[in-house]
């Protein structure tokens, strides 16, 4: 549970979005590109305090994009802006763009998720004369008009049913091209790169590709990350290289998982024996020390978990993500101190994955819990970590 997150039902919410999810991150990775340093976050909400935060640190919004169910805030220092504003809004927001043109703005970034429009402006940047233009079909004639007024393309958006298309005066690129496709345009992105065209956007939008190609005044040199999962190791790696990030894009694959044969080498999950508590079994309820929402959840001696906060469910019986039947169990080890606990996730009685975590029982009916931010992370040493995540205080209401 990160310092941000709103609760430990979002953690889960995350978890298992991800878990079953079906498609591939593609990043883009610039050498070359000015940038000196950076960060990046994914969340399932925009995080307005940690770009506040970053802004205090010299850092500039360099990229927002919403891929995977969760949004990805990209970080960079380098860039020269000398300000920066960002809005979301429900409508195209353009009202705010006008408005913060006028004090000499000029748009850096632009995309649509989870029912916003994300705008970011900056001061600083070499950008100069822009326009933009929404239409309902791909913007190609506006594209061809925005290049014979000597502007390139900054962007191109989709959200709402309508594109949306940013163009701009600069001294830093020359030519463009532009390529839409349904499957992934690997060649064409090769062919080019070898031309001396690097990329400007790829991006997965409206069900396909969009890439964008540009000449620049400068020398650069990119390559690709391509991952089912967000590539942090492999980013770390690059920015050791002084490659940075530049573009993220995630295509997701709209298929609904079949149960498949269980080979032999393959055993469904089967809880171990004595991995629940008797003192544990029953219904908890509580908070976690930085939220104010009430958590309940429930550890049946049958290994089931489940979880309410808010009205929602997160696992019992039947429970389902994108029409995929999921059971989530529970394990517990009382043999160390601090205790183990494990939630574990099943697909077709098969283990998927599991969120480790540490938990100690305060007085006859009071526990604290921490969880590890993702499958992907370690157990937590102690109640007291790096990253700032708070445990969970819970109080037992219900014996099983």
């Amino acid at each position: 549970m990160s310092k941000h997150s709103s609760s430990v039902l979002t953690l889960l919410l995350l978890t298992l979005s991800v878990n079953i999810s079906f498609g591939q991150y593609h990043l883009v990775m610039t050498y070359g590109s000015d940038i000196t340093a950076q960060k990046w976050k994914t969340r399932t909400e925009l995080p307005k305090e940690e770009i506040n935060d970053d802004w205090d640190n010299n850092y500039s919004l360099s990229s927002i994009s919403f891929n995977n169910d969760l949004w990805t805030v990209v970080s960079s220092k380098g860039l020269g802006y000398t300000l920066q504003a960002w809005r979301s809004r429900v409508d195209f927001p353009e009202n705010e763009i006008r408005e913060l043109w006028e004090t000499g703005y000029a748009i850096t970034d632009l995309t649509y998720g989870n029912g916003l429009w994300v705008l970011v402006m900056s001061k600083g940047s070499e950008y100069t004369g822009q326009k933009w233009a929404t239409s309902s079909e791909f913007p190609k004639d506006k594209i061809k008009e925005f290049w014979d007024d000597g502007r390139s393309i900054i962007k191109i958006a989709y959200g709402q049913g309508k594109w949306a298309l940013v163009g701009s005066k600069s001294d830093n690129i020359g030519l463009q091209k532009w390529r839409t496709s349904e499957t992934f345009p690997k060649e064409e992105i090769e062919e080019n790169l070898a031309l001396g065209y690097y990329i400007t956007q790829l991006e997965y939008l409206n069900d396909q590709w969009v890439l964008v190609l540009s000449k620049y005044t400068d020398y650069r040199s990119q390559k690709m990350l391509t991952s089912e999962a967000f590539p942090k190791e492999e980013i770390r790696k690059s920015w050791d290289s002084k490659y940075y990030i530049t573009s993220v894009a995630y295509e997701r694959e709209n298929v609904t998982p079949e149960p498949e044969p269980i080979a032999e080498t393959t055993t469904t999950y089967t809880p171990p024996k004595n991995s629940t508590n008797p003192r544990m079994t029953g219904t908890w309820s509580g908070k976690s020390l930085e939220d104010t929402e009430e958590i309940e959840m429930t550890f049946d001696e049958d290994n089931l978990f489940t979880m309410i906060t808010e009205g929602e469910v997160v696992g019992g019986k039947n429970f389902k993500v994108e029409d995929t039947e999921m059971v989530i169990l529970y394990e517990v080890n009382t043999a160390t101190i601090p205790h183990q606990i494990d939630i574990v996730f099943t697909i077709f009685g098969i283990e998927s994955g599991r969120m480790k975590g540490i938990f100690e029982f305060i007085g006859k009916n009071e526990m604290m819990m921490l969880l590890s931010e993702d499958l992907e992370e370690p157990r937590p040493k102690g109640f007291t970590n790096k990253s700032g995540a708070k445990p969970v205080m819970l109080k037992k209401i219900t014996s099983k």
